[in-house]
């Protein structure tokens, strides 16, 4: 039986509840996996592969995460595609090629407030280019951008400018998860009372849904855009709003994929990362 290791972090060295529903599946195929906080991560001749699953912590240190795991191999999704995915400039490469992205430019910390003042938003957020699980994003009002308040306590770097869309506290948003390129299933992510993160650990809440069709086809052309579309997983987050559905994140480094909403999604996982590594050895 070969060995596949999930690389997690120091903070879950074990995983999560999600990631231990595709043990049995892949288990099922000959492949057996094991837990490795990609802190500790090291080349090892007896993995098969490398599975990119829940190192939530890696925007704290983005430099170092991905030498980390630039030295293992093979890796999944592959460290090219990871580079690329890890810095949200890439929605602006996705805009250039079509892909329906909420309006966006760059600042830096030191320009934000001017950057927003010049927009003529109402309400407008702001998101590092480098991070997750919603860490440093704010919705700021047009009229409190030069208070302290606006942008206190921000880190310095490049920071994405958007404006709100109230149609994210309205319906939340929509995930779209993809194996080996198809379909899998989606859910609908919406924010906790008096909050706009739709993030679980920001209180929000997580159902499975089936999409509108449009969104689905909308997620493909975005990943035939970004030019993965034979990966082992993905997953394509979208607002619905009246003018279309507007791309929010292409999730393709270390997305949680949501096995508990659909009875067939590790099952799913499991035959397309297997798919990719080809018959025992």
């Amino acid at each position: 039986m070969r060995t596949v290791v999930f690389l997690t972090d120091r903070v879950r060295p074990h995983g999560t509840a999600d990631d231990h529903l595709a043990l049995a599946p892949l288990r099922a195929l000959g492949l057996q996996v094991d837990f490795r906080a990609w802190e500790d991560a090291v080349p090892d001749p007896t993995v098969s592969a490398w599975v990119i699953r829940s190192p939530w912590n890696y925007a704290q240190a983005a430099p170092a995460f991905l030498e980390r795991l630039a030295a293992l191999g093979p890796l999944f999704n592959p460290i090219e595609v990871v580079r690329w995915n890890a810095d949200k400039r890439y929605l602006l490469e996705l805009a250039e090629a079509g892909v329906p992205i909420i309006p966006s430019f760059l600042a830096p910390r030191a320009a934000l407030a001017d950057a927003v003042d010049s927009t003529g938003w109402e309400e407008v957020v702001v998101k590092p280019c480098v991070s997750a699980g919603g860490v440093g994003v704010r919705r700021v009002n047009a009229v409190n951008v030069f208070t302290e308040e606006a942008f206190g306590g921000l880190p310095e770097g490049d920071y994405l400018v958007q404006p709100f869309l109230d149609d994210v506290t309205d319906s939340g948003e929509v995930s779209c998860v993809f194996f080996g390129g198809e379909f899998s299933h989606a859910v609908r992510k919406t924010a906790a009372d008096g909050n706009f993160l739709v993030h679980e650990e920001h209180g929000g809440r997580v159902e499975f849904v089936v999409p509108d069709t449009t969104v689905i086809d909308e997620s493909r052309a975005a990943l035939v855009a970004a030019g993965s579309t034979d990966l082992p997983y993905a997953r394509v987050d979208w607002i619905e709003t009246e003018r279309g559905p507007k791309l929010v994140e292409l999730e393709l480094l270390e997305p949680e994929l949501f096995f508990r909403a659909h009875p067939l999604a590790p099952e799913r996982f499991a035959a397309a990362l297997a798919g990719l590594l080809g018959g025992p050895r």
